[in-house]
């Protein structure tokens, strides 16, 4: 393959840091040994430094090249490792990590949960990977930080309720200060592209892999919520990767282990595209592809969209005219891996018009792509002006979002970390949405024996700073066959001990125990913290209350309205039976009213049943 001969200037990232005082000793630029790394290309290689015979002059910050300036000097396998984002394991920079990035001169590294120990920590690891990449085109560092259930960092950060609960308050200006404050904060923590928001429209209550991560089941409402979050994060100047397209609402099967194969009509599937278009109008950064089979709208094809010039070619690039960065999901998933293999899938993405394929798991498979990359432009498998084309395309998105740029100081960027954490609590109280009520028994004022039984700490500590008296049972979110005969009993006692029985649910498995509860035969009420859809299962509910969200901004909103201090203002952002979409009671006047997203107004929505937009 050749030794790299390309260099830049000092990059400016790079000049950030070393300013900032971030440059860190354990950072230092070792080179791994052949046994960690045997298979990589060889690294960019260094010049010797010049020898001063008086101090160095403080190194400034070099402008940043352009596209054309960057592509004149960039190798085959400099271009190949650009559209590679790859993922490591660890929470430190080491040599093998290094050795990695930069032999295969990777364009992005995504980080895990794995990745992940704290605000702190993670920081200073996405510093450690720009010194480590100093001599080459700066990386996009990218997190799945959607909200809700898929949140990597929640260490003083903000952490949001999740789309779904956005979607419930109706609140167009809060989806934007919610993209905005996220994207700020991830910004402090040093990333510079998201993996967010959800865009698919969440048609299918059975979905195994959407469902509360979507803004709810209507094209209207996933369009204008979507395209605001859109809108505000990329203002925090985030490269923001929306997914899954071309929807992932529909399907019935989790792409991790089997592509699912969506036999929607035609005519629905391009209407769920709306989402995607509509965030495209707000200039959308990048769309990230989804394994699935669409063979209605690619004429009984079903390769994955991953995979299919008919889906990433003719329909997002020619139709509708994207040429923003295509992210493919990860290529080590079951769909892909077990029917194509990573290598030869890297060069089918690359192909059918994707210019990034994600990597993250497993060595070797990220040289096999590669690889397979560099052998498919050499056999002219893989034309050069297609690689040209993503290449280019990564290249400009970089230098929008200022991958060149300065960082300031990492302990300035986290001293403002989290400074909007309140637009959580914003969003949690306007999306509070209640379904069912009984006058008798909501909101709670009167009780004297409360029972609570609940998967979330956060709920028990709102509970019992309103009535330290209540009986808190807290269970796993999945708990084992073997746990449950004693969850039961447990659960059968306190029931029937109890005035009134709180019970909260974020999976059919805590379904078991609201009915154990039920035997009791007393006043029931149901908090729902995940897919609302789970309240049609609960008809001896006396009180349905549901917050589309387990997170602590969530457990304060519900406890808050259950005890009369706050509105129900939320409305359903997706149909049930017997409830139609946009259905919410909000009988209660709070004792305090709490203010809106913008302030100018209380979050609480007229007294009486709710329906509509």
């Amino acid at each position: 393959m050749g030794e790299s001969v390309y260099r830049l200037p000092v990059p400016r990232s790079v000049v950030g840091l070393l300013l900032g005082g971030t440059l860190l000793a354990s950072c230092a630029h070792s080179t791994p040994s052949s046994q960690a790394t045997p298979s990589l290309p060889p690294a960019v290689t260094k010049a010797a430094p010049a020898a001063h015979t008086s101090p160095p002059a403080v190194p400034q910050p070099s402008p940043a090249p352009t596209v054309d300036e960057l592509m004149s000097q960039m190798t085959l396998e400099q271009k190949v490792g650009q559209v590679m984002m790859v993922g490591f394991g660890g929470q430190v920079m080491d040599p093998s990590i290094e050795g990695l990035l930069k032999g295969l001169h990777v364009g992005g590294v995504c980080m895990f949960g794995r990745n992940i120990g704290g605000a702190e920590q993670i920081a200073q690891l996405n510093d450690e990977v720009r010194v480590a990449m100093a001599d080459s085109i700066p990386p996009f560092i990218a997190v799945d930080q959607e909200g809700g259930n898929v949140v990597r960092i929640a260490d003083g950060n903000v952490v949001l309720p999740g789309n779904m609960a956005l979607g419930a308050t109706r609140d167009t200006a809060l989806a934007y200060e919610a993209g905005l404050a996220q994207g700020e904060d991830l910004r402090r923590l040093g990333f510079n592209m998201n993996l967010a928001p959800v865009l698919d429209v969440n048609t299918n209550p059975k979905n195994p892999v959407i469902g509360i991560r979507a803004f709810g089941d209507d094209v209207a409402l996933v369009s204008t919520m979507g395209a605001q979050f859109v809108k505000g994060q990329q203002a925090a100047d985030i490269a923001t990767v929306a997914k899954h397209f071309p929807g992932h609402g529909a399907v019935d099967a989790d792409s991790h282990r089997a592509l699912p194969i969506v036999t929607t009509p035609a005519a629905e599937l391009r209407r769920q595209l709306s989402p995607f278009t509509a965030a495209m109008a707000e200039g959308l950064d990048g769309m990230m592809t989804a394994h699935i089979a669409t063979p209605t709208i690619s004429n009984g094809d079903e390769t994955p969209a991953t995979l299919s010039s008919k889906v990433l070619g003719d329909l997002l690039r020619d139709e509708m005219k994207f040429d923003g960065l295509v992210l493919t999901d990860e290529l080590e998933m079951e769909a892909i891996a077990r029917r194509y293999g990573v290598g030869r899938a890297a060069v089918m993405a690359i192909n059918a018009g994707a210019d990034m394929v994600l990597v993250p798991w497993r060595a070797e498979k990220k040289t096999e792509v590669f690889e397979a990359l560099v052998a498919a432009v050499n056999r002219e498998d893989l034309p050069r002006s297609k690689l040209d084309a993503a290449v280019r395309r990564i290249l400009t998105l970089k230098l929008k979002r200022g991958a060149f740029e300065v960082l300031p100081p990492r302990a300035e960027r986290l001293a403002q970390l989290g400074g909007k954490r309140n637009i959580s609590a914003q969003i949690s109280m306007a999306a509070t949405t209640l379904l069912k009520t009984s006058p008798k028994i909501y909101p709670l004022r009167k009780v004297k024996k409360l029972a609570l039984i609940t998967t979330e700490v956060s709920l028990a500590q709102a509970v019992m700073r309103r009535m330290p008296s209540v009986k808190t049972l807290v269970v796993g979110a999945y708990p084992s066959a073997q746990a449950m005969p004693g969850l039961k009993q447990q659960v059968n006692e306190m029931a029937r001990e109890a005035d009134v029985v709180i019970v909260s649910l974020v999976n059919a498995r805590q379904v078991e125990l609201f009915n154990v509860a039920a035997l009791a035969n007393k006043p029931l009420i149901a908090v729902v913290m995940g897919v609302p859809y789970l309240a049609v299962q609960l008809s001896e509910a006396s009180v349905i209350l549901t917050t589309y969200s387990y997170r602590d901004s969530s457990s304060e909103a519900a406890i808050a309205a259950l005890f009369g201090e706050q509105g129900t203002p939320g409305k359903l952002p997706v149909a049930l039976p017997q409830m139609p979409f946009g259905f919410g009671l909000n009988p209660v006047t709070p004792k305090v009213r709490a203010a809106s997203s913008l302030g100018s107004k209380p979050v609480t929505a007229s007294t009486g049943a709710a329906a509509g937009r």
